[in-house]
């Protein structure tokens, strides 16, 4: 069965989204490294916690790659992980701002990224593709 554009879009966004995790996963283990942390006084905290943060990262970054491989191959299960992983993150995002009181631009852009993803993934012709492609995969 033919592609949608629509679904090449959301399988892009969502593979974007699956590099961008990593790549800032990648990026908090570098900084672990790096002069800057190494010299803090509190050098073995600050490391832990970009460790933790690496993880946090790594984990939804992990399933996001693995969605985006059933979104290309048209597997239902591909379009629910994506679908939970971006409400997940989105929850977490929102749960955040509200408990912090911290609307900063960079989180702000990123959920709004998230909702127009799952936004996307409930649009009715991209649902029906990967509802009716339940049984396969």
């Amino acid at each position: 069965m033919k592609r949608s554009p629509l679904v090449t879009v959301v399988i892009v966004l969502q593979a974007l989204l699956g590099v961008t995790l990593a790549g800032l996963a990648i990026y908090l283990l570098a900084q672990t490294r790096s002069r800057e942390t190494l010299a803090e006084p509190d050098a073995a905290g600050v490391i832990h916690g970009l460790l933790i943060g690496a993880a946090v990262l790594a984990i939804p970054a992990v399933i996001t790659v693995i969605a985006v491989l059933g979104l290309w191959k048209g597997q239902f299960r591909g379009w629910l992980l994506s679908l939970a992983t971006d409400v997940g993150i989105l929850a977490v995002l929102v749960y955040n701002g509200i408990s912090d009181h911290d609307w900063d631009t960079s989180g702000v852009a990123l959920m709004g990224t998230l909702a127009a993803g799952s936004v996307l993934l409930l649009w009715p012709s991209v649902r029906k593709r990967y509802w009716n492609a339940g049984g396969s995969g």
